[in-house]
Formats: structure tokens, sequence, C-alpha cells
């Protein structure tokens, strides 16, 4: 029996990346432990009035309950990024 793999990568890194779904280039990564994401090459369309980028509420059952929309820099792509935050039901 194989042991399970701690991440994607197979490198137990908690920084796990996250690509545009077009030109499926990494354009940032999630730290799947603290929630905390960093955006490299694509460009938060949704922000707060200081500028930073702000997941909001899907209000969606059976999906991700926050979500934000981003811009890949490389292709111009426009895709939202939904994240589970184990709130509610």
């Amino acid at each position: 029996m194989e042991p399970p793999q701690r991440s994607s990568t197979g490198d137990g890194s908690a920084q796990q990346p996250f690509s545009c779904p077009e030109c499926e280039r990494t354009v940032g990564y999630a730290n799947v432990l603290t929630g905390d994401f960093s955006f490299e090459d694509v460009t938060p369309k949704t922000t707060r009035p200081d500028g930073t980028p702000e997941f909001q509420e899907t209000g969606m059952e059976g999906g991700p309950q926050k979500a934000i929309e981003l811009r890949c820099d490389f292709c111009g792509e426009e895709f939202m990024l939904g994240v589970e935050t184990g709130e509610g039901d």
C-alpha cells in the first residue's frame, strides 16, 4: 500500500499553483494550510476600495463559497477562482 500524497506536486508543499484555464500557465499560488493566495501573473478584477484582492460570497450550494474574478496577464482570459471555506451548511 502506497502512502497518500500530501500535495498534487508530490513535494509536500503547502503552496499549490493554480493556472489560467485558457493558456494553462501558472499565474499564482494558494497556501492550502493558511488559505492565503499570491497572484503573480494575474490581475484581480474583484478588489476592495484600497485595491487589495477580495473574495466575494458566491451564494452557490454545492460549490465554492467564495470566489474572485481574475484576468490572466499572459493571454487576457478572465476567469473565476473559487474556494471552499468550510463555512455554512
